[in-house]
């Protein structure tokens, strides 16, 4: 997964792939194409049926796609400084509890979508996908007991995807899986682990190299931007677990300081670190709380600055919280809401405080994921309940999104990214 950021930033990147320009430098530590992590799943997670077998033949493999300028294959919005070259491919990837994994068209003048083609998926709830930072092989996980990995290979004019094999997930219902480097982590929400798989040269996965006991209802493993800590934000324990990571070996270890506690009940779910500031935002699933949090860099430590409901005023239904990502400019932080069904807006300072600017509804029912485009122009939702991908247009200097195109059918769609070609 390919961060980009400009020079002089906080953290170096573990690689990086060519970026589109964004407001600024910096891209979000999102969980679809992210050097630094990724991640994946909704209230009541956890394992379904075991997949049936491997494989699964392309079908309406056509090609098709817009081209679009620049931009890192990051899950959110990953700006930078712009590199000389043709324009990247953008292709989006969506997937959720249906049997395929779809890719679709990316219109980069309006921020359209459009269907081109899809595949049976390896298992049978590839709820959660992950695209290495050269665009060149996607993972996805089956979300069942026991879970799976598995890897695709990636057409580059096309963005059809091509099955490669599938390893144990080392645990059971796997809600997430990201990649940095030539590594792979997955937090299996059921068995309450996360596990370390060695990426091969041609982009299949290896037998994992490490499995620790995280914390009950693991939701996510997230890199940090150097590569060198590793967060686990475990809903059910109320905390996100702290590991040291051997880049070397592929193992984990627990941190000095093991655990950043959250309050009791709050269920922390997805985390994103700020482009250019030592902040990390949480997503808090149960309490619909979003939390920025101070990193020390040299430590790998999370400490609360801040938190902030993700709910409108006078809101009185159930709801819960989903995903987050940081605007690559740095300005603006989004979180889901399913119950209220809406994409909130928060304005950032310029020390990465946080203050409430707006709500928009996703365009459907549950929105469990969302994704910018590499520029940030753009914001696509995942709304499960629905069962379909909605497009939207982020203004960066008003911060209000508009809906564009019609939204596209994706059974019990939970994950969306758009990835560079």
């Amino acid at each position: 997964m390919g961060w980009c950021r400009a020079a002089g930033a906080w953290l170096v990147p573990l690689a990086v792939a060519a970026c589109g320009g964004g407001e600024g430098a910096g891209g979000d530590a999102g969980h679809f194409v992210v050097e630094g992590g990724a991640d994946g799943v909704a209230a009541g997670d956890g394992g379904g049926d075991a997949a049936a077998g491997d494989g699964g033949g392309a079908h309406d493999a056509n090609a098709g796609g817009d081209t679009g300028g620049g931009g890192d294959a990051g899950h959110p919005g990953e700006g930078g400084a712009a590199e000389a070259g043709p324009p990247a491919k953008l292709v989006a990837y969506a997937s959720g509890y249906g049997p395929d994994i779809h890719w679709l068209s990316v219109d980069a003048t309006t921020g359209a979508l459009a269907p081109v083609g899809s595949v049976a998926s390896f298992g049978s709830a590839p709820s959660f996908l992950a695209v290495e930072a050269a665009g060149k092989h996607l993972y996805a996980v089956d979300e069942a007991t026991p879970g799976r990995v598995g890897a695709y290979s990636i057409d580059a004019s096309s963005g059809a995807l091509s099955f490669l094999g599938a390893v144990a997930s080392g645990g059971d219902g796997p809600p997430y899986v990201g990649v940095a480097a030539s590594w792979a982590f997955v937090a299996n929400y059921t068995s309450g682990s996360v596990s370390v798989l060695p990426v091969k040269g041609d982009g299949s996965l290896g037998a994992a190299t490490d499995t620790q006991s995280a914390g009950a209802l693991a939701h996510m493993a997230l890199p940090d931007p150097s590569g060198r800590f590793v967060f686990v934000p475990c809903k059910g324990a109320d905390y996100v677990a702290q590991y040291v990571f051997d880049a070397t070996k592929g193992t984990l270890a627990p941190n000095a300081t093991p655990h950043f506690a959250t309050a009791g009940g709050a269920g922390p779910r997805h985390l994103a670190f700020h482009p250019t500031l030592p902040v990390a935002y949480l997503i808090d699933e149960s309490a619909s709380t979003m939390m920025a949090l101070a990193f020390d860099a040299n430590a790998g430590t999370l400490s609360a600055l801040q938190t902030i409901s993700t709910l409108p005023p006078g809101f009185t239904g159930t709801n819960t919280g989903a995903e987050v990502h940081v605007h690559p400019g740095g300005k603006w932080l989004f979180g889901s809401n399913r119950g209220d069904d809406s994409i909130v807006v928060f304005a950032l300072d310029a020390a990465g405080k946080m203050t409430v600017h707006g709500f928009t509804k996703s365009g459907g029912a549950t929105p469990r994921d969302f994704s910018l485009d590499p520029t940030g122009t753009f914001l696509y939702a995942a709304n499960q309940g629905s069962g379909n991908v909605a497009a939207f247009r982020f203004d960066a200097t008003a911060g209000t999104l508009t809906p564009v195109g019609t939204p596209v059918a994706v059974a019990q769609a939970s994950f969306v990214g758009v990835a560079a070609l």
